[in-house]
């Protein structure tokens, strides 16, 4: 089956999907979004549309179907604050998980990222997901106990 395409645009305050991307993500990941409420992460990503640089955050619709999300951010690890800037809270619907919008969010970052004037983009991740993101070119540079589990700590080195 052939989806119809998407769109990737930041999170614009009028149209704003914030309080949908809040609900979703704090309920799949709660303090791992760096917030202690819902509502604290809403706030956040509003304020994200005021920035020109970080944070961003970028959102899949197709249409007016909010299909996934990403935050570019300055910090993201408090044990490793010297690393930035950061990829963070990839997040994809069910329904669109592996049709393209992941990749495509990822892409999306990087490339504000480069055009920002970044040399290198971190992440942390757990599980089967470094296979993932070493597959689109991102590599492991450390192993860490954070928020009670292993993470991977990863990076991706700018054109």
């Amino acid at each position: 089956m052939n989806r119809p395409s998407f769109e990737i645009k930041r999170l614009a305050e009028e149209s704003s999907p914030a309080a949908s991307i809040a609900k979703l993500q704090f309920e799949l990941w709660g303090p791992l979004t760096g917030f202690e409420s819902i509502r604290e992460y809403e706030r956040f990503l509003r304020t994200s549309t005021h920035s020109a640089g970080l944070p961003t955050v970028l959102v899949a619709r197709r249409g007016a179907a909010l299909l996934g999300s990403v935050n570019f951010l300055a910090s993201e690890m408090t044990i490793r604050p010297e690393l930035s800037p950061w990829l963070a809270q990839l997040f994809v619907v069910d329904a669109e998980r592996g049709g393209g919008v992941g990749g495509a969010l990822i892409d999306a970052v990087i490339d504000h990222a480069a055009e920002l004037g970044f040399r290198r983009l971190h992440l942390y991740t757990s599980g089967t997901l470094p296979n993932y993101y070493a597959s689109r070119g991102w590599r492991p540079i450390e192993e860490v106990e954070y928020l009670g589990r292993a993470r991977t700590i990863m990076a991706f080195d700018l054109p």
